[in-house]
């Protein structure tokens, strides 16, 4: 026969025969045995005994809808047995009678009856060999009957009764570190007296802490120092009746102990490493990257300057995005270029934190070059030369034509300083309104700037031409008259 898992309490027999009140324990104890075997799940007699001492319940074979409410909430039973040995003589005939009810705790439902009697007389056996001689030698015979006829199918229908029943249940933090406080605070939908009340624990990390009882006589709180092992743990609630020797539990969540930080690092992807530091001209990608995935509470980015000053954060809660682009704006406007540190930080869900770190420098200046320009009768040289900078060029083209459309000179270069001789006819010569260009820098950051050679070119005539009137002055003899002395 499969286990019932829905318990029966029996209550003792009345012994009707020898008194109104009289308790057959014996048979009790024999009926609930022989029903133990044949695979109920039946609640001790002796505690069936306290909890009627403890309810002051005096009478025998029947139960109210109150006390039967009880022995649900009290013991856990689904059903209760009640009964009572109706006829047990051994003159002139051995005779024995009992009568059994089944009744369903949820609905105090009647739900199997049983009225069995038997006699030697009824059992007489050919030769008289093995014949029963006694209400004892009858007793194994009606227990097999009440076996036969044990209502198998509607006890198994029952599922196992208790005396939890929760309305709301709540743990907080649901993630700790190593020794931070754990709390928790559970609702049950019914309430006991004071002298019938359980003993209510916590049970977690195999500890038991007491719970604290609310005014509203249905509330129970409890707290706890979280362990030094990191994983998971349930929290168990527990209630302990005593003087029945019984305990039930039921799960209500569980919490998790994390005592190690993430594992953080942060990468520049396009910055150009420049004397040792990443630089950048006017966007920085930040890639922060978690070593051992891992869940986050909140995180923090921020831009400090070169003096430990905040510049500029911001921060987030849950998962920490895959890139940051920043373009050099602080809480305060747009900074100045220069070298910040980047930090990023995080928390995981129990508080750990991480940090990790980048320096960076701002360089928003853009490219140039000292431009020289010799004229002579064939034309005119351009001397291009970059200035000290710590972003070198990375390429240069210079391009001139003649209004026209006539190519005057297209070349380029990555290398500097760099010499151009561009030959000019005699028109261009004279007339240098003639004359268009253009000169592109680049520098290894991806600054670019576009100049026109036509907007420099006046300029650099005049002081090429103003060089060349000085020297030729200079070069003319001193001290010597041009005029004709007449000595004679």
């Amino acid at each position: 026969m499969a286990f019932a898992v829905a318990p029966v309490a029996v209550f003792p027999l009345q012994e009707l025969g020898e008194g109104r009140n009289d308790a057959n324990l014996p048979f009790t104890r024999i009926l609930s045995q022989q029903l133990t075997e044949n695979g109920n799940k039946i609640i001790g007699l002796d505690t069936v005994i306290a909890f009627m001492a403890n309810n002051r319940i005096r009478t025998l074979g029947h139960l109210d809808t109150y006390r039967i409410s009880q022995v649900r909430n009290e013991l856990g039973a689904a059903f209760v047995l009640l009964g009572a040995v109706s006829q047990r003589k051994e003159q002139p005939e051995p005779t024995l009678g009992l009568t059994l009810s089944l009744v369903r705790t949820s609905d105090s439902r009647t739900v199997w009856s049983y009225i069995g009697s038997l006699s030697t007389g009824e059992n007489r056996r050919v030769l008289g060999i093995g014949e029963p001689q006694s209400t004892s030698d009858l007793r194994p015979l009606l227990l097999e009957e009440i076996r036969e006829q044990w209502p198998w199918r509607i006890i198994n229908e029952v599922q196992q009764t208790g005396s939890i029943n929760i309305e709301s249940a709540l743990v907080e933090p649901k993630n700790v570190r190593p020794g931070d406080e754990v709390r928790c605070r559970v609702r049950l939908r019914r309430n006991w007296f004071t002298d019938h009340a359980p003993r209510v624990f916590f049970k977690a990390d195999n500890q038991l802490y007491p719970a604290t009882h609310s005014e509203d006589g249905n509330t129970y709180e409890g707290s706890w120092i979280a362990g030094e092992n990191n994983g998971s743990f349930q929290i168990n609630l527990l209630l302990e009746w005593p003087l029945y020797g019984r305990t039930e539990s039921t799960l209500l969540g569980s919490y998790l102990i994390d005592g190690t930080p993430p594992l953080l690092e942060v990468e520049l992807p396009g910055a150009k490493i420049l004397d040792g530091i990443p630089v950048f001209p006017q966007q920085l990608i930040i890639a922060p990257k978690l070593l051992v995935r891992k869940a986050l509470s909140r995180w923090r980015l921020a831009f400090y300057y070169e003096s430990g000053n905040l510049a500029g954060d911001m921060t987030g809660e849950g998962r920490l995005p895959k890139r940051f682009y920043w373009s050099g704006m602080g809480n305060f406007g747009r900074v100045e270029d220069g070298v910040y540190q980047v930090v990023v930080e995080v928390w995981d869900l129990a508080g750990n934190s991480a940090k990790a770190s980048k320096q960076v420098e701002l360089n928003r200046s853009l490219p140039k070059v000292d431009l020289a320009v010799d004229l002579d009768k064939e034309g005119m040289v351009v001397d291009l030369v970059a200035p000290t900078s710590k972003v070198p060029l990375s390429s240069w083209r210079m391009e001139m034509w003649t209004k026209e459309g006539k190519i005057l000179a297209q070349t380029e270069g990555k290398e500097l300083p760099a010499k151009i001789g561009i030959k000019l006819p005699d028109s261009e010569q004279e007339d240098e309104q003639n004359i268009r260009g253009v000169l592109v820098l680049e520098d290894v950051l991806g600054n670019k700037v576009r100049q026109k050679v036509e907007d420099l070119l006046p300029k650099l005539r005049r002081q090429a031409k103003a060089k060349a009137e000085a020297e030729a002055e200079a070069k003319k003899p001193k001290g010597i008259s041009e005029n004709w002395v007449n000595e004679f």
